[in-house]
């Protein structure tokens, strides 16, 4: 895993002049073991590489030039299945051990289908010499970013990283304001938007060519489809998918650098490090959460696996200071603002991580492939009050409620859309701002714009035919899992130079996961029933019995001490109350209901921290040390 950016000028336009060594320098914990520049004779193709070694340290530095042929290839990530790919394209003249190599091989022998041959997590910049055309590649499910701008004065800039691009001097920072709301509604900025004004994503399974002209193509080479392998018998669908688990660890686990694992104390993490344990000859180091203050301790079920397994354990504590001492600095890291409270424990235990290991599995991905979250079930008191007769509903209840809890009433209006809209529902049921929190904030932009809804329901059509549940799964693995846990695992591992490697999103096991119907996924509508079943022979019962809970960061708790007392000042400040995104009064609303409205606030934290990091003040070109109280402090 690495960093990587470079600068492509279409023909007949001004080449600028571009610092490649500032652009590199400020992803240097994304590859701290070494870099590597590399430019085309006319200068109209420029890229800086940052390496983090894991395999083959010694010989694979890019960018690799290809011998025989015009490739030049620069690649963030892993091909997993490197070995097969030699064995497949034995004539390539190889000049490197590693993985990244055979994706030149893969695409000399198989032109442009090269990308149905790799298994792994990637981005990719081709620069062909020969026609002087650049192609950008993103991993089928997302894992590695890569972000581009088009600049004006003819040609495109990229990098793993959003500030690598305004380093280049030659992107402005600008918020784009239609934006603001969109993160509203979801806790994040959906791709191909950012945050950022003419900055893009490139999306999962999605690969971008760039003619010599400036001819800006952008093709989908891969979606989530259920697979047309999967064994009929339900015990044979539930051998094939551990197999195929098994299959994604045996091979997530090859590295020349020693391999540790995140164990949360759920089936998903310990499904992982039990698979993982099976197969490396040593114990394997394993690392888990505990909040001082929070609700919920999963120490003892991590405990409870890295014990069956004779896993090194380490149990890393986080309290409320440490969001307002480390919260700045994972702004500089995330770059886009980011609803979920999860950064700063991720970040923490990478942070430990870090120092005993380059490479650490997690459990990504489980929930959206077996139903882990509530809003795949209709809840029953949506399901009677759905049953109810409109006229009760319309002259009484709603009334009510609105008079005495608006956000009630909202609810109960969310129950109507399980069954007429379940895009309109699944992103009611993930909003952290509806209606009527909007009105107390005195933000007036909608809160879920029609295309939005349109949006998630595209995907839940295309999965119609195999039931809702699948739908919905379907959905979340191109939006929520992309946008917030992916960019979350990505940023806080690269954070400590670590390589987070997700076991659960091998594609094929996506797709053997989503061939699944709902009523053998869930039968009894508890999450996750399928994956306790496959799991019942690896792990403790204290761990299959258990309800989900993850790393939920204990925020109202944070926010009775002096990191809501420093975001107050920040979210009431002359500067941000300017922007016109919410007023005074409602910021103290929130802020006086924590236990209500916590995550909102810290919602808009982020948001507010984004835009005065890259846009209002002078980016660092280190990560910053400051606290969140020394930051509204200066305000």
């Amino acid at each position: 895993m690495c960093g990587l950016a470079g600068i492509f000028i279409y023909r007949g336009k001004p080449v600028p002049e571009v610092n490649l060594q500032a652009m590199g320098q400020i992803m240097q914990h994304r590859g701290p073991d070494g870099e590597g520049f590399w430019e085309s004779q006319n200068r109209r193709y420029r890229t800086v590489f940052r390496r983090l070694a894991i395999i083959d340290p010694l010989n694979s530095d890019q960018p690799i030039l290809q011998k025989y042929g015009g490739g030049v290839l620069t690649g963030n990530g892993e091909i997993y299945n490197f070995k097969s790919l030699r064995k497949q394209f034995p004539k390539y003249a190889y000049k490197t051990n590693g993985d990244m190599e055979t994706v030149l091989a893969a695409r000399d022998a198989m032109g442009d289908n090269y990308v149905d041959v790799l298994n792994g997590m990637y981005a990719l910049a081709i620069y062909d010499r020969k026609t002087n055309s650049l192609e950008l590649v993103r991993d089928r499910l997302g894992i590695k970013p890569l972000y581009w701008a088009e600049i004006p004065s003819g040609g495109i800039v990229f990098a793993s990283e959003i500030k690598a691009l305004f380093l280049s001097q030659l992107i402005k920072p600008s918020i784009n304001e239609n934006m603001v709301s969109t993160y509203l509604s979801h806790g994040y900025v959906p791709g191909p938007e950012t945050i950022f004004s003419n900055i893009k994503k490139l999306q999962p399974g999605h690969r971008l060519k760039i003619s010599d002209t400036g001819k800006i193509t952008v093709m989908r080479y891969w979606q989530p489809k259920p697979s047309d392998d999967m064994p009929r018998n339900q015990f044979e669908k539930k051998e094939y998918l551990l197999e195929l688990l098994d299959d994604s660890v045996r091979l997530q686990l090859q590295s020349d650098v020693q391999i540790g694992a995140l164990l949360s104390g759920g089936i998903d993490s310990g499904l992982i490090v039990a698979l993982a344990s099976h197969h490396i000859p040593r114990p394997l180091k394993t690392y888990t959460v505990f909040f001082e203050g929070g609700k919920i301790d999963e120490t003892p079920l991590a405990q409870l696996v890295a014990n069956k397994y004779g896993c090194e354990h380490r149990t890393i504590k986080v309290n409320g200071e440490d969001a307002g001492e480390y919260l700045w600095r994972l702004t500089w890291h995330s770059e886009e603002p980011l609803y979920d409270a999860a950064l700063l424990p991720n970040y923490l235990i990478q942070k430990t991580v870090g120092q005993d290991v380059r490479v650490s599995l997690n459990g990504t991905g489980g929930d959206e492939l077996f139903a882990g979250y509530g809003r795949y079930f209709q809840l029953p008191i949506e399901k009677f009050y759905s049953q109810l007769p409109i006229g009760l509903k319309q002259s009484v209840i709603e009334p009510f409620f609105k008079t005495l809890s608006p956000f009630n009433a909202w609810k109960l209006q969310r129950s109507e859309l399980f069954n007429l809209n379940r895009g309109a529902y699944i992103h009611a049921h993930s909003t952290h701002f509806p209606s009527h929190v909007r009105n107390i904030i005195g933000n007036s932009s909608p809160e879920a714009p029609a295309a939005q809804i349109a949006y998630a329901d595209s995907f839940l059509k295309n999965f119609s035919h195999l039931g809702p549940q699948t739908a919905g799964l379907a959905a979340d693995i191109q939006t929520y899992l992309v946008e917030d846990l992916l960019t979350l695992l990505d940023r806080t591992s690269m954070a400590s130079s670590v390589e987070g490697r997700v076991p659960f999103l091998d594609h094929r096991f996506v797709e053997a996961a989503l061939a699944v119907p709902d009523y053998e996924r869930t039968p009894t509508e508890k999450p996750k029933s399928l994956e306790r079943s496959i799991a019942k022979k690896l792990l403790p019962k204290e761990t299959l019995s258990a309800s989900k809970s993850g790393f939920v960061s204990p925020v109202p708790k944070w926010l009775h001490g002096s990191f809501g007392s420093a975001a107050y000042r920040l979210l009431t400040s002359k500067t941000s109350l300017e922007r016109g995104w919410w007023t005074k009064s409602g910021i103290e609303t929130l802020i006086n209901s924590p236990q209500e409205h916590g995550f909102r606030i810290y919602t808009l934290l982020s948001l507010e921290l984004s835009v005065r990091m890259f846009v209002e003040n002078t980016l660092p070109t280190a990560p910053p040390t400051e606290t969140v109280s020394e930051v509204s402090d200066a305000t």
